[in-house]
């Protein structure tokens, strides 16, 4: 019988997530901007096989983004044994907190707050956690664009999603742009007063996070578009959860 490898198998782990990123985020057009930033080489994976402080968190973001003034998105990676549904618990109290999806939210609430602080932050981030354990918020309801999200956010480790908010506001700002423009034409096939009506009260899409929720409970949501989210989501963790089974 074979001795188990050493703990973490890199190639495994990191062909896992890159797949997440591809696979689920792009292929399915989860992400307005996912495959550019990726293809540009301003997509960065900084990965922890040690559960960090929220200071060690913080301080490698900022200097991957000093090393990387382009840097654009920023995929903070936990490797957690034990965060996976079916596995056995995490050997360390650390690690077991990381497992814990409400515990590593207020991780993620700590890094926003210590990044924050510190002296000369070379770029601003938004800041989202994503974990292989999230399930469905009520699932006796009906899924809506809001309860789809964790479930879109299952990645094989835990992971805090950092977009820099320079880039998110532009791409908000053209989103309202568009709302606008989609608005006034519907006004003016009602007829000019409404036209009129719609320059005195123009409405705009209040987030783009809203917009794009939207648009991914649309395309997988419901039908072949779920069903296609659920067996790459399923075979890329079935993947992960064997790598500690090993």
């Amino acid at each position: 019988m074979e001795k188990p490898g050493p703990w973490p198998p890199r190639p495994q782990l990191d062909e896992l997530h890159a797949r997440y990123v591809q696979e689920v985020v792009e292929d399915l057009s989860l992400c307005p901007f996912a495959r550019k930033c990726r293809e540009l080489g301003r997509l960065h994976r900084p990965t922890f096989l040690n559960p960090p402080s929220p200071h060690e968190a913080a301080r490698r973001l900022a200097d991957v983004v000093t090393a990387h003034p382009d840097a654009e998105v920023v995929l903070l990676t936990f490797v957690t044994r034990g965060a996976l549904p079916g596995t056995p618990p995490a050997p360390t109290a650390a690690e077991r907190a990381f497992a814990d999806t409400e515990r590593f939210e207020e991780f993620v609430k700590e890094v926003r707050d210590v990044y924050a602080g510190l002296p000369r932050v070379p770029a601003r981030f938004y800041m989202v956690a994503f974990h292989p354990a999230y399930t469905r918020v009520e699932s006796g309801r009906p899924l809506t664009p809001d309860s789809l999200v964790p479930l879109l956010r299952r990645t094989p480790d835990p992971v805090i999603q950092c977009i820099r908010a320079d880039l998110l506001d532009q791409i908000r700002r053209q989103a309202q742009t568009a709302a606008e423009a989609r608005f006034r034409e519907e006004m003016a096939r009602l007829g000019p007063e409404f036209l009129i009506l719609a320059e005195r009260a123009i409405q705009s899409d209040p987030e783009l996070s809203q917009d794009i929720a939207r648009h991914n409970f649309a395309s997988v949501g419901a039908g072949p578009g779920r069903q296609r989210l659920e067996a790459i989501i399923t075979e890329i963790l079935a993947h992960r959860r064997a790598l500690e089974r090993e």
